[in-house]
């Protein structure tokens, strides 16, 4: 089993890159949605000369994760605290000059996205809200779920309506075009829900590239799930993007959906890589939950080819040590010889 390791704000220095390879990654995995292609080239350059300079070309492989159609808060000034029960007004617009009285979606048509009933969430399910009044299609009430802040610029998610999506955005495109220049080994496509889907990411990045990299498919909606079986025939890699997955679908069904993308992976003989909350516990405590390590050791029992660390290593302070003990955990079941 290898580690894929997010490289993001706080690991895109040199020494941090240096870290969570001397730690044992063998692929770093950069979020395309958030910077611009040339930002992107640059980081990328500066992991390439890290790789050189520690004579690892060849062994370590560089993820380019592109992003789909995510559908976020705009901007106001600072984090909205939102009470239970509290009626939240929702509008189309980039940004809110009172956000007091009204949060702003940057997205065209909000209150086309929800009908009454619907169960909305903010950012990774750390808030819920109810929608109680769909007011036209560019706004709509809901009442707060829990006690929790709005955060601008965060994702605002519409369960029903994401397989509706177009995915392939202007920004996915415009990252397609200058894949060439960055030369990833592996290229992710998001929110990938059928065949024809995945098949015309493909043909883009033919139309695009010099040559091929390895598929990785991003399975995170229903469709994708329901779909699970035609596009593992096409994929090279299924990702089981949890924090998604966990979002569009339902919660209580996370472990059923991990194990049938993991069955579909091994019958056509196809990577599978575990991703979301792997570690998370260690930004906070020394000794991760025993719940992570568990966790850790199921997608392993499971035969998950990779697991993909997110915050724990593009956040964290000290990347290199959530590298290191997912190592530990890997190595010792490895040795176990439990999953033979």
């Amino acid at each position: 089993m290898y580690i894929v390791a997010t490289i993001s704000k706080n690991s895109y220095q040199a020494d941090k890159i240096r870290e969570i390879l001397n730690a044992g990654a063998t692929v770093l995995r950069y979020n395309f949605s958030h910077g611009t292609p040339e930002q992107m080239l640059e980081h990328i350059s500066a992991a390439r000369d890290v790789i050189a300079d520690l004579k690892l070309e060849g062994k370590i492989s560089i993820m380019a994760d592109l992003p789909g159609m995510k559908i976020r808060l705009g901007k106001f000034s600072e984090n909205r605290y939102i009470s239970s029960n509290e009626i939240i007004l929702f509008r189309a617009a980039k940004e809110s000059p009172n956000y007091q009285e009204w949060i702003p979606i940057d997205y065209p048509t909000p209150g086309d996205m929800v009908k009454v009933g619907d169960i909305i969430t903010h950012a990774d399910g750390e808030t819920a809200l109810e929608v109680t009044k769909v007011i036209d299609s560019e706004q709509f009430e809901a009442k707060a779920l829990n006690d929790r802040f709005l955060a601008p610029l965060k994702g605002i998610n519409f369960r029903r309506k994401i397989d509706e999506l177009e995915h392939f955005t202007a920004q996915t495109l415009e990252h397609i075009a200058t894949l060439e220049d960055i030369k990833p080994e592996w290229v992710a496509f998001s929110f990938v829900n059928s065949k024809e889907n995945l098949q015309r990411g493909i043909d883009l990045l033919k139309e695009n590239l010099s040559y091929m990299p390895q598929i990785v498919t991003k399975i995170e909606t229903p469709n994708g799930i329901a779909n699970i079986e035609e596009i593992a025939e096409l994929a090279d890699v299924l990702l089981i993007a949890r924090g998604d997955l966990g979002l569009y679908t339902p919660i209580e069904e996370l472990y059923l959906n991990q194990t049938k993308i993991i069955n579909a992976a091994k019958k056509y003989k196809k990577q599978a890589i575990v991703s979301t909350q792997i570690l998370d516990s260690i930004l906070e405590y020394y000794v991760p939950s025993r719940a992570d390590v568990i966790d850790l050791s199921n997608a392993f029992m499971q035969g998950a080819d990779g697991v993909m660390l997110t915050k724990e290593t593009g956040i964290s302070l000290t990347p290199g040590r959530s590298v290191e003990f997912a190592l530990k955990v890997i190595e010792r079941l490895q040795a176990s010889g439990l999953n033979k």
